[in-house]
């Protein structure tokens, strides 16, 4: 199979099922995507640890040929591929990397809830150069954000506006 026929989709899971899905999916040698956050969490008994958190609760990306989709739904804990309309989602390479590089950067991310009211930038500088997404201003601070629409999720970092040029 031809590696350009491979697209990133996206599977819904049960709920707190995501890192088994994932890890499942790459026992089963499929390429996959599970954007964990470092977290501190602090337990009853005020210890504190830092602990990795799903960005994007109860969602697994996979990267697949589309005949694959029918073997992986049947991977115990997967529900369903998400769809929008009668199509499979195909979520762009250049998103999922953008997302990824957000990762290695160390930053805080940001999952926001009302991201309709962005404005569709590129960054210019900086180790995200050449990604698009949205401008969103919270708290006094410009944030730059990768939207997943079909998923309805929005993954942000705190980002200096001289970084940006709208488009």
């Amino acid at each position: 199979m031809n590696a350009t026929n491979y697209n990133w989709y996206v599977f819904y899971t049960r709920p707190n099922s995501e890192k088994v899905v994932y890890n499942e999916l790459i026992n089963r040698r499929y390429e996959a995507f599970l954007p964990l956050v470092k977290t501190l969490h602090q337990w009853k008994n005020r210890q504190k640890k830092f602990v990795s958190k799903v960005l994007f609760r109860g969602y697994v990306f996979s990267r697949t040929a589309e005949f694959e989709i029918f073997n992986i739904l049947h991977i115990p804990k997967i529900i369903f591929c998400v769809k929008c309309g009668d199509r499979y989602s195909i979520i762009p390479d250049k998103d999922v990397k953008c997302l990824e590089q957000m990762l290695v950067l160390g930053q805080d991310i940001f999952k926001e809830p009302d991201f309709n009211k962005g404005e569709h930038v590129m960054v210019i500088k900086g180790p995200l150069t050449g990604y698009e997404g949205l401008l969103l201003k919270r708290k006094n601070k410009t944030r730059f954000g990768v939207l997943f629409d079909d998923i309805k999720q929005c993954a942000c970092i705190d980002i200096d506006v001289t970084m940006l040029e709208r488009i």
